[in-house]
């Protein structure tokens, strides 16, 4: 909401209410319109000893906003500051504190037009010594969020919050077809064809009996591969993959004079299967 932008660590101020005190001064984690990390886990670090808690969270600069909601499960808590942020994809955001006492942590979605918090949707979690909490929250695309965090029964003091923005990826879909005729040690490619969207690279290899090759379009056939021979325990293998997507893996495995087709996940950046979150 504020002007003030979050950018890394912040020292510790004793004595001194720390810069986002009151819910008008939130430190954005991103600004709106721009990506939120979804890479580091941003830090802040906060002397909370003289924060408050607000009757009029307007107030300052104006007034006429409601109370300060705080607490969580039934524990009572005080000395608070805000954070903002703004996902430009939907995912899940992660929230934990470090400190020498019981912390409380909310998020929670507030109104743009009108910069009141949605209490209804508050989600919060008790993070006490003698128990680790961690607060997960599904955020969506183009929302605005507000967090608080303050400590168990008004105790403050030296304050790390650690924020982590988790976007599941989408995946590429993909199929591929293979038409072969069976010999007595293996199989002659007739004819293969791959379908996956227009933004996605296509690479075909064999673990013996062919060179890889790579195309690019919705769907595409590989006519250098016609008339290869494949044999029995070779495998033809199929990478589709696109810019900050989870790619598709298609496996044609050679086995008596036939073959089997099986599918997995690319991760990321990756050409080795596995499991994609």
């Amino acid at each position: 909401m504020a002007g003030v932008v979050w950018a890394g660590v912040a020292a510790a101020s004793a004595a001194v209410a720390p810069l986002n005190d009151n819910y008008l001064a939130s430190l954005n984690l991103n600004q709106p319109g721009t990506p939120l990390d979804r890479v580091n886990t941003l830090k802040d670090l906060r002397d909370t000893s003289a924060a408050t808690v607000q009757a009029d969270i307007f107030n300052p600069p104006q007034r006429g906003g409601p109370t300060e909601v705080t607490g969580c499960n039934g524990v009572s808590e005080g000395k608070t500051m805000w954070y903002d942020f703004y996902p430009d994809a939907n995912g899940l955001f992660r929230l934990r504190t470090s400190a020498e006492f019981g912390t409380v942590m909310a998020i929670m979605p507030y109104d743009p037009k009108t910069l009141v918090p949605d209490i209804a949707q508050r989600k919060c979690a008790v993070n006490q010594l003698s128990q680790t909490q961690e607060l997960f929250d599904e955020v969506k695309a183009g929302g605005r969020y507000t967090i608080q965090v303050g400590g168990v029964g008004g105790t403050g003091g030296s304050t790390e919050v650690l924020f982590d923005y988790l976007v599941k990826l989408k995946r590429v879909q993909a199929d591929a077809t293979l038409t072969a005729e069976p010999l007595a040690i293996g199989v002659r490619v007739v004819n293969l064809v791959v379908s996956a969207p227009h933004k996605a690279h296509i690479l075909v290899r064999c673990t013996r009996g062919c060179r890889s090759q790579a195309r690019a379009a919705r769907a595409v056939s590989f006519p250098r591969l016609r008339g290869t021979i494949l044999t029995n325990g070779s495998a033809l293998k199929i990478y589709v993959t696109a810019k900050n997507e989870n790619g598709a893996y298609i496996e044609y495995k050679i086995r008596h004079n036939s073959f089997v087709k099986s599918q997995g996940c690319l991760p990321a950046g990756r050409l080795k299967p596995g499991r994609c979150g």
